[in-house]
């Protein structure tokens, strides 16, 4: 018999209105048997969504920026044309983004990220195949920009903030310290490319993704109430209860959905202010490895100058996004952006390595924080029930900062042999994020 204490897990899940679907069977241990979850089993989402962020980040993101150099040297094509193309990617998956959230909040994250990991997998390794131009916008765009923005970011976030409410902002830092993380990436790809040549640190990188990936997500479950449980681990009563004393009833009906949540000004003070703030890190952190190189850093010195970015960051993304459990989101996020802020303009200014280190310091602390603590802001703001279909279209609008940022710092370094005024542009750009995240006021209840 199952008890209140601890609920069968069910073979069903629940869509967003509450009622029950066909979805693939929970975890079970060797022996065929239901498990029981002795650690609340959100705890082992978070540790999932932290991996699937270390590859999509150390990768993909911040790691990237060691194709730049190997490129422009075998194929000639300087840093603005590379900008663009990883800008035009991001527009794809700006694109997708709301479908793919629309998707998740029906079928769940894991079946989505079976599908895109292994497409940023094949990815890679057909990058290694290039032959020019078109052939790399193609695999990359098609394949790594495409596996990796179905595959990681938008299931894992879903998963977490299904998960956990109380908690949420501990559950997303720990989710995203995985960025961190990928830090350690960055140089061990560095590492790669200076051994083996880009082409065969391509294909190593898409093995990579695939086998470490595919696991993970396996990992990676829906909502709570689907297998008896609630989130943060609370204890469900017996009026919680299904029939048969194994779902959790779930009344996501005072939550926003989409259309509701496009219709209030905070999510769109809030995504204007995460689209200004994506100009900034996307202008900044693709180019973290040539920047370095400039103040005269040999290539993997330059990549683990950039990797430290990541490491650095995890006391943001961790510590600050856990004291948005205390006190006011809004507030810590902005105090990141002024710190984010300082930081840039010593950048701008610095002239060797050492100057720079105190910069790249506050710079990965408060770009850790920010990259974290909007996600719990959606999730406070709109609810669990179409939390991953609001994050899409959020990015969507994100994604135009991340577009024009790589290559504002691109167009400016070819034109000027400098990035000092990209990044003073930044700079304001910060500025104008934090006055936008002040003004995104909690909309109230939905209405209806």
């Amino acid at each position: 018999m199952t008890s209140s204490k601890h609920p069968r897990i069910s073979n069903e899940s629940n869509d967003e209105s509450g009622k029950l679907n066909p979805e693939s069977s929970p975890p079970t241990d060797p022996s065929g048997e239901k498990r029981k979850f002795h650690i609340f089993y959100g705890w082992w989402i978070c540790l999932g969504g932290a991996f699937v962020m270390a590859m999509s980040s150390g990768i993909n993101f911040h790691g990237f920026g060691n194709f730049i150099i190997p490129l422009n040297r075998e194929f000639g094509w300087n840093r603005t044309i590379v900008s663009s193309i990883v800008s035009l990617a991001r527009l794809e998956a700006g694109f997708i983004g709301p479908l793919e959230g629309w998707v998740v909040d029906r079928i769940g994250p894991r079946k989505l990220m079976i599908i895109g990991i292994p497409i940023m997998g094949i990815g890679f390794v057909l990058l290694s195949r290039v032959t020019g131009l078109f052939t790399f916008m193609v695999v990359y765009i098609l394949g790594v920009s495409l596996g990796n923005s179905v595959g990681m970011h938008t299931p894992a976030s879903a998963a977490v903030a299904n998960w956990f409410n109380k908690k949420r902002g501990l559950a997303f830092g720990i989710m995203w310290s995985g960025v961190g993380i990928g830090g350690l990436i960055v140089p061990a790809l560095g590492w790669l490319i200076e051994e083996y040549g880009w082409r065969d640190a391509s294909v190593y990188v898409g093995v990579f993704v695939t086998v470490v990936g595919i696991p993970i997500a396996m990992l990676m479950r829906h909502r709570p109430e689907q297998y008896g449980m609630l989130p943060d681990g609370d204890k469900p009563d017996s009026s919680q209860l299904t029939d048969d004393g194994g779902r959790i009833k779930v009344d996501l009906s005072k939550d926003y959905t989409a259309s509701e949540a496009l219709r209030t000004s905070s999510f769109w003070y809030l995504s204007l202010s995460i689209m200004s703030r994506s100009l900034v890190t996307g202008g900044v952190g693709l180019h973290l490895v040539p920047y370095f190189i400039g103040l005269g850093a040999e290539p993997i010195e330059a990549a683990t100058y950039a990797g430290s970015v990541g490491l650095m960051s995890i006391p943001g993304r961790f510590g600050l996004s856990y004291l948005g459990d205390y006190f006011n989101r809004r507030y810590v996020m902005s105090v990141c952006l002024l710190a984010m802020t300082l930081a840039i303009i010593l950048l701008a200014r610095a002239e060797s390595i050492s100057e720079s280190i105190p910069a790249i310091v506050a710079y990965s602390i408060g770009q850790g924080g920010i990259s974290v603590i909007p996600q719990a802001l959606i999730a406070d703001y709109f609810g669990r029930r179409a939390f991953a279909t609001i994050s899409g279209f959020r990015s969507t609008i994100q994604m135009i900062g991340i577009i024009i940022g790589p290559v504002i710092s691109g167009y400016v370094y070819d034109s000027t042999g400098s990035y000092e005024k990209a990044f003073l542009g930044f700079a304001v750009a910060s500025i104008v994020s934090m006055f936008l995240v002040l003004m995104a006021r909690h909309p109230g209840a939905a209405p209806r």
